[in-house]
C-alpha cells in the first residue's frame, strides 16, 4: 500500500498536537470522523509524533526538512499525510466502517494495539496504535509495508553519511524499528512486502 504524504495545500503550517484517543478503537473512529470532515489538522493529533516526518522521506523531503520537523514538531506534516491518505485511500476510512479491537501485542518490548477496520467493501485492514499520551496511530506499524519500498533508497543515502541531520534522522528511525517489525508480522502481507520491510530494518540497524 503506497501512501501520499503530500497534497497539503491549505493546511495550517502551525498546528498543536492534542491528546490521543482513549482507546485504540476510539483512535480509529476519531480518525475516520476527522478524515470524512476534512479536518486534517485535527487528525494530526492521531499520528505518533515524528512518524509523519520520517514518512516524508518517501516523498522526497530533504534530510534538513525532516530533521527540523523531528526537532520542532511534525504536526503540519502529519496533517498533510492524512490529507494524502484520504485522497489516495479514502475507501478504507470513508462511509460506514466496522471497528474491532484485536488486542495488544508486544514487539521488541513495545506494546502495540491492533484494530481491524472493515469498510463497506468488506475487506478488513489492520491499523495499529500506541498509547503515548493517549492512543495514536502508528504510521509505520500500520503502513510500513507501503512505505518501506520507497524509504530504502533515501535511508541508504543517510546510512552512507550518518552525521548531522542524517544522524538525527537515523536515531529517530531506529525508534520505529519495533513498529516496522510489527508491520512485517501482518499475515495479509505478501513475501515481497515483508522482505522490503525487513530490508529497511536491516539498513536502519546497520548504523549503531
Amino acid at each position: 500500500m503506497l501512501l501520499a504524504c503530500g497534497g497539503g495545500e491549505g493546511i495550517e503550517t502551525s498546528i498543536t498536537r492534542g491528546q490521543g484517543a482513549e482507546s485504540a478503537a476510539a483512535a480509529v473512529e476519531e480518525l475516520h470522523d476527522l478524515l470524512i470532515a476534512g479536518d486534517f489538522a485535527g487528525a494530526s493529533s492521531l499520528a505518533m509524533p515524528g512518524h509523519a516526518a520520517l514518512a516524508s522521506l518517501a516523498e522526497g523531503a530533504s534530510s534538513g526538512e525532516v530533521a527540523e520537523a523531528l526537532q520542532a514538531g511534525d504536526e503540519a506534516i502529519a496533517a498533510s499525510f492524512w490529507n494524502g491518505f484520504a485522497q489516495g485511500f479514502g475507501e478504507v476510512l470513508s462511509g460506514d466502517i466496522a471497528v474491532e479491537e484485536i488486542g495488544p501485542q508486544t514487539e521488541s518490548d513495545v506494546e502495540f494495539f491492533l484494530v481491524g477496520v472493515t469498510p463497506e467493501s468488506g475487506t478488513t485492514v489492520r491499523l495499529v496504535t500506541q498509547d503515548v499520551d493517549g492512543h495514536r496511530v502508528d504510521l509505520f506499524a500500520s503502513f510500513g509495508a507501503g512505505l518501506a519500498d520507497r524509504l530504502i533508497s533515501p535511508v541508504e543515502i543517510l546510512v552512507d553519511s550518518p552525521t548531522g541531520d542524517s544522524g538525527v534522522i537515523l536515531q529517530a528511525l531506529d525508534g520505529v524499528v519495533p513498529s516496522l517489525l510489527m508491520a512485517a508480522s501482518d499475515e495479509n502481507l505478501g513475501p515481497e512486502a515483508v522482505q522490503n520491510v525487513l530490508r529497511l530494518v536491516e539498513l536502519i540497524t546497520r548504523v549503531g
